[in-house]
Parts: C-alpha cells; sequence; structure tokens
C-alpha cells in the first residue's frame, strides 16, 4: 500500500493546566478502496494513547504515530545544503551582534547628552536663582528651562528606546548562537508522522480529522486593569507557554480549568487518639490573628489549589479570534474576554504596616464569565502603574483593588507604652498611646480612612482590654505639656475584631493628628504578656 501525504494544518487547539490538545484537519479526495495516509510535522512527544482519527464516509482502521530521529539539515541530507545553513546561520549571529552593538553605542550616547543636558540645565536654574536674588528680571528664563527640560526627556527616551532594542537583539543573538552550535556540531532532532489506515466506500472528499494530546503546554489567566475616571475596563488574556515541537500558527485557540487526568479517592481515615492532659499554669500570649472573610460580595472564598483556581467547575474558554504560539517556550498572550464597570475611588490607610496612603477603586464584576485568580497589571493614565492579584471573582461580586500610594498625602506614626504595676494589687496595666500624623501637600482637598487595631482578649476575665475615650489624650508629652497644635480627628468607629477607624478630612495643604489610646490590664496569674 502506497502511502499518501496528506497535509492536516492545525484548526483548533484546547490548552489545559499542564498539556493540550491538538485538533488536525484536512479534505482528502480518495478513490474508493483501502488507503493509508500520512500527515508529517505532528509533534513527536504526543501521547500515543491520546491519537484519535475521524474520517465520516470511510471506516478507520487504524491509526498509529511513527517517529524517526534525522539530522537537522533543515529538511535536507545534502552536504551543500548543510554548509549553505551553516553560512545563513552565522550571518544571522553575525548581524544580530552588530545590532547589539550598535545600540548600545547609540544607548550611551544619548545617555551622555541626557548627562551634559542635565548639567547645562542645573547651571541655568542656578543662574536664574542667582538673578532673582538679585532683582534682574528675566523674561526668556522660562522658554529656555523648558527647551532644556524637553531635550533631556527626549534624550532619556532615546537612551530608553536603545536600551530594548540592544535587548530585544541580545536576545535574538543567543537564538541564533544556539542553533548555529547545533547545525555546527550535526545535531539531531526527533520527527514524528500519524500513519492512518482507513477504507473508503464511495469515492469522494474526505473530511478528515486527526486528535491528539502533548505535554509541555500551559496556560494561566492574565489580567489588565485600566482605570480611567469612574471606569474601570479589565480584560482577561491567556499566557500561553508551550514547547510541544509544533507552532501553532492561525488556530482556534481555548483554555480549560478541567484536569482531565486527575483522578479521585475517597479521604483516608485515620484514628483520632484522645489523653488526658494535667493542668498547667495558664499562659497568655499576644499573636496576629488572620480575620478570614467572605469578600466583599459574601462569596465564599475557593480553596487555595496549585495551579488554576476554577471556584471548583471546569471552565471553557475560547479566544474569540485565531491565535498563534510558537514552540519556543516563550509566553504568550492571547486576548479572551473584556468588559467594564463603573467604580468608586476611595484612599485607606494602615499606619502599623505601612506608611503610605493607599489609593483604593471598589467594583463589580460585570463580565459573563468568572474571573480567575492571577495577577492584575494596573494602567492609569495612559501609563503603567504597578502589579497586584486578585482571587477568584463571580459574575456580580464587588471587588477592590489598590493603586499604590498617593503622591500627595504623608503619613507617620509613633507609639509608645507604659506599664504600672500597682504595689497592693494583683494587675499590671500597659497604657499604650498611638499618634497618627497626615499631610496634605495636594491642591485638592482628600478624604482619607485610618484604620487601627486594638487587642481582643480571648480571657475577658484575666486579661482587660479598654479603648479609651476620644478625649482621654489629646497628643500631651509624657510630662503633661501639650506642645502639637495640630488638628486632631476624634470621629471613630469601633467595628469586628478590635478594628477603629477614623475618616479623616484633609483640606488642601493642611494636617491632621489622631491620638489613638487603649489600656491593656493582665492579671499577675497570667504569663507571657
Amino acid at each position: 500500500m502506497t502511502p499518501t501525504p496528506v497535509t492536516a494544518s492545525i484548526a483548533l487547539v484546547v490548552v489545559f493546566e499542564d498539556r493540550a490538545r491538538v485538533v488536525r484537519r484536512a479534505t482528502v479526495e480518495l478513490a474508493a478502496g483501502t488507503h493509508r495516509l500520512v500527515i508529517a510535522g505532528v509533534a513527536p512527544v504526543l501521547a500515543d494513547k491520546s491519537l484519535v482519527a475521524r474520517a465520516p464516509g470511510a471506516a478507520v482502521h487504524d491509526v498509529r504515530a511513527v517517529r524517526a530521529v534525522a539530522p537537522w539539515r533543515d529538511g535536507h541530507d545534502d552536504d551543500r545544503a548543510g554548509a549553505a545553513a551553516i553560512a545563513a546561520a552565522r550571518a544571522e549571529r553575525d548581524r544580530a551582534a552588530s545590532t547589539v552593538a550598535a545600540a548600545q553605542i547609540r544607548a550611551e550616547v544619548e545617555a551622555a547628552a541626557a548627562r551634559a543636558t542635565a548639567a547645562v540645565l542645573a547651571r541655568a536654574a542656578g543662574e536664574l536663582a542667582a538673578r532673582a536674588a538679585e532683582g534682574v528680571d528675566a523674561p526668556t528664563a522660562p522658554a529656555r528651562l523648558d527647551a532644556l527640560t524637553a531635550q533631556l526627556t527626549r534624550h532619556h527616551q532615546a537612551a530608553a528606546a536603545a536600551g530594548e532594542d540592544a535587548a530585544v537583539a541580545a536576545a535574538a543573538a543567543e537564538r541564533f548562537a544556539a542553533r548555529l552550535a547545533d547545525l555546527e556540531r550535526g545535531a539531531v532532532r526527533e520527527t514524528a508522522s500519524v500513519v492512518i489506515d482507513l477504507e473508503v466506500a464511495t469515492a469522494g472528499a474526505i473530511a478528515l480529522e486527526v486528535g491528539y494530546t502533548v505535554p509541555g503546554a500551559c496556560w494561566r489567566p492574565y489580567h489588565t486593569a485600566t482605570w480611567r475616571g469612574d471606569r474601570l475596563e479589565v480584560a482577561t488574556d491567556a499566557c500561553v507557554w508551550q514547547a510541544t515541537g509544533e507552532d501553532w500558527r492561525d488556530v482556534a485557540l481555548a483554555c480549560s480549568t478541567a484536569r482531565p487526568s486527575l483522578g479521585a479517592s475517597p479521604p483516608e481515615l485515620v484514628d483520632d487518639v484522645l489523653r488526658v492532659q494535667a493542668k498547667g499554669a495558664l499562659v497568655a500570649a499576644i499573636r496576629d490573628q488572620v480575620i478570614a472573610t467572605t469578600g466583599l460580595g459574601g462569596v465564599t472564598p475557593a480553596a487555595q489549589v496549585p495551579g488554576l483556581d476554577d471556584g471548583g467547575q471546569a471552565r471553557h474558554l475560547t479566544a474569540p479570534g485565531r491565535a498563534t504560539v510558537t514552540a519556543d517556550g516563550r509566553p504568550h498572550r492571547v486576548r479572551l474576554t473584556a468588559w467594564t464597570t463603573e467604580v468608586t475611588v476611595d484612599r485607606i490607610a494602615y499606619p502599623e504596616l505601612s506608611d503610605a496612603v493607599i489609593v483604593r477603586t471598589r467594583g463589580q464584576h460585570a463580565g459573563a464569565e468568572p474571573l480567575l485568580a492571577g495577577p492584575v497589571d494596573l494602567v492609569r493614565d495612559g501609563g503603567y502603574t504597578g502589579r497586584t492579584s486578585l482571587l477568584y471573582l463571580a459574575p456580580g461580586e464587588r471587588f477592590e483593588l489598590g493603586w499604590g500610594a498617593d503622591p500627595a498625602l504623608r503619613l507617620h506614626r509613633s507609639a509608645r507604652q507604659k506599664r504600672d504595676s500597682g504595689m497592693l494589687s494583683s494587675w499590671t496595666e500597659v497604657r499604650h498611646r498611638i499618634a497618627i500624623r497626615l499631610s496634605n501637600l495636594g491642591g485638592e482637598a482628600r478624604t482619607v480612612t485610618v484604620t487601627e487595631r486594638i487587642p481582643v482578649s480571648e480571657l475577658a476575665d484575666k486579661v482587660e482590654v479598654a479603648l479609651r475615650p476620644v478625649e482621654a489624650w489629646r497628643l500631651e508629652d509624657d510630662d503633661g505639656a501639650l506642645r502639637d497644635r495640630t488638628p486632631r480627628s476624634t470621629a471613630r468607629t469601633v467595628g469586628d475584631h478590635g478594628l477603629v477607624s477614623w475618616q479623616v478630612e484633609l483640606p488642601p495643604r493642611q494636617r491632621r493628628a489622631i491620638a489613638h489610646e487603649y489600656v491593656v490590664k493582665v492579671h499577675d496569674s497570667v504569663g507571657g504578656l
């Protein structure tokens, strides 16, 4: 039986957590009888047991993968062709190296020009300040300073662009050098073909479909949040890696959270042995307790499992357009979904954790599909702001994003404590005083939600925690003198789990302070505090 070569291009790829399902399709004109079709150039790493062939209108008798090891000579065994391939690879490597050198020189020249321009700008600013001190008018100085600043910006941008070009060219040079090394040492590579034996009853066009599973491929969700005014656009990309040995060019791409090879087994039952333990001394300790919440929308958080978090239900996400993912092991991003929602903006501060005032947006998931857990790139005012992450988010659930510190706000926190053990008392009192000062350096009024915490006692009869009234301490020093005249914010809210919050109104270029005091009383029979 003479094999018939068939060109079956990749039509569909479904990427799972650690593998991919590849589907090739072709239409073949066949006469009535038995035929052997050969599809060359498939991934050598395909799993044989996953190989399936379908041909409506024909009976498929056998389908198998045939592998071979051949010299890597671009498909030619001719020595002259091999020498030409080596020469071409060497020329590509040399061109890439020349591009790297030229880009590095250009970056150095622009950096030197930027340093010279910065020196001229500093000298011009100094001369302008000196003339202003002497009362000499310089009407052309602002325009000159603006021109120097624009020139400095252009030099910095050109230097950054040249550095990026050098990095890209260096990566290309490494790839060309690796390919040249493979050619020079006569490297070999494994090739594979799919052989299909089928029988056609009636001559005509046969729609052939071949599917197989390959390892060496994975995907993870990657989100981008773009904030414009009171609107937030959230786009989800599939970040796909694959090194299967075959390129996926112009294919229909789908991403799934299903785990087709994950088995299920009942939990193992073990004995829980109970033992009698003698009572000892009561020891208490201060510890940080993570307060678990169900999120803004009251949805139970998904279990933290390695890999993809799909909320316990397999998701199948299809890219709206065609995609190309080459077998280079590098990440390729393919757009899956995008949606827009309205957000509210506020500013929050947790002085015990950080001295920054964080800008936060809150919105509602307006997409049709759940938002899978993953990293989020933050884009604001047309530029990259930073990166954060989100957990699994169901449609309609509320969520929040942090956008970094507000550059116009400053925060300072100071804390001190005083311990008092009475001579005739069996209680020890520890007084904690925390002063928080905020400054608004901007020209707009801002509202900041400041949150502090107090300990929560689990031994009410042995450890007492009391939050002092707002007027009990007004930022006096230890000697009782009030030297800080900063206006105080006294309105506070005491929530669950010992969290105390203040809504601080900060006028433009003004300061505000918070005086926070609480007392911890510990009985002498309790140790560890």
